[in-house]
């Protein structure tokens, strides 16, 4: 009678598992050994930032302004999307931290071109890269427009994959 049958386990599929444990112990092993601590990594320096304030509107539109009001534009229903999802992210963390719904998020360029949104009252950030290209150009669109705005001239954001 096999082992199948008696009701055992096949001697190659112990022998699998044992391996498949084994690795992942000398992985985790590896891992610790070579971890780094917390907040290790470099850390880009900021740039330039502009205080911003966004506001939905009914037509499904987000219109940006700059805290002190001057207009930077208007995100198209197609643009928006991605803004709303962080504007309502921004607003849930606010709400739990008890701070004010409405004050301005901090849009970013770093030293390497890269841009960034933060919530200055939490500690939210989000690079805007890592959601891709055309979610970073939207907003580095509006950030580009704040440059212009206050007489700066911002370079293009280097191009990053979608």
């Amino acid at each position: 009678m096999s082992a199948a049958t008696s009701g055992g386990m096949p001697r190659h599929a112990l022998v699998g598992a044992a391996l498949l444990v084994a690795g992942s112990l000398i992985v985790a092993a590896l891992g610790r050994m070579a971890a780094t601590e917390p907040g290790t990594a470099p850390v880009t320096p900021v740039v330039s930032y502009h205080d911003v304030r966004f506001a939905d509107r009914p037509d499904g539109t987000i219109t940006a302004t700059l805290a002190d009001g001057r207009p930077l534009g208007t995100l198209s229903v197609q643009e928006a999307g991605f803004t709303r999802g962080v504007m309502r992210g921004f607003a849930r963390s606010r709400q739990q931290a008890g701070k004010d719904i409405d004050a301005p998020y901090r849009l970013s360029r770093l030293a390497d071109g890269r841009f960034i949104m933060e919530d200055p009252g939490t500690p939210m950030r989000i690079e805007l890269d890592v959601f891709g290209s055309a979610n970073a150009a939207t907003l580095a669109r509006l950030f580009r427009a704040g440059e212009t705005l206050n007489g700066k001239d911002a370079p293009a954001a280097p191009p990053t994959d979608g």
